[in-house]
């Protein structure tokens, strides 16, 4: 319980530190990168899959309760959580079948599962509140607000194919998040100090459950 108070809380830091320093996508500037799903990550790989989902709704409780977006920025922000933990467990579970189960392994596979689940949730979240939440306003708002961002990369955005260029970057947003935190916690967790560490007087989760679907 402590660990999962201290990631939880690590999460609430990290993401007000990435809110204050203002690390938006440059073509979707309401897109912001959020270092606080390293720390989610970590309580997931230390303590397992259910300290994780906690430490997320931690994170999405304090965010909804200090008005960031809210409602729709921490719920958007809890589903591509909850997206990316469930590619990386079911990555994890299927290298702990195979016959060499190894962290490095699981860590690949559970990122490209993990990027695979967020990029198509969030893609129909998004395309769900632009159609039928905001309706021809949000789009007709959004085109000319995004406008000069794409231009600035030689894109033009215009009502035809507004659209769809804001899905597709959405979604390259998305991808480049989880790549760039996974690559993070599994440096983390790949040091030899933290895989030595023993969370709550046992290994670190990730490294039993791999233990014991190679013995399985």
């Amino acid at each position: 319980m402590g660990g999962i108070a201290v990631f939880g809380a690590a999460a609430v830091v990290l993401a007000t530190i990435s809110h204050a320093l203002g690390l938006d996508f440059p073509l979707i500037p309401y897109l912001q990168f959020d270092f606080g799903e390293i720390a989610i990550l970590l309580a997931f790989f230390i303590f397992g899959p259910l300290p994780g989902l906690v430490a997320a709704f931690i994170e999405f409780v304090t965010l909804m309760a200090l008005g960031q977006a809210a409602p729709i920025g921490p719920i958007l922000k809890l589903l591509s959580i909850l997206a990316s933990l469930g590619g990386i467990w079911a990555g994890t579970w299927l290298v702990s079948r195979s016959r060499s189960p190894d962290f490095a392994k699981a860590a690949a596979l559970g990122t490209v599962l993990g990027v695979i689940a967020r990029v198509v949730i969030l893609t129909a979240a998004n395309y769900y509140l632009i159609v039928y939440f905001g309706g021809e306003y949000a789009l007709n708002g959004l085109v000319p607000y995004l406008a000069g961002a794409f231009k600035a990369v030689g894109l033009t955005l215009t009502a035809a194919d507004g659209l769809g260029l804001i899905l597709v970057f959405t979604g390259v947003f998305n991808a480049l998040q989880l790549a760039f935190v996974a690559a993070v916690s599994c440096f983390l967790v790949g040091l030899p100090q933290v895989k030595a560490a023993r969370a709550a007087g046992r290994s670190l989760w990730v490294v039993s459950y791999l233990r014991l679907g190679r013995k399985a």
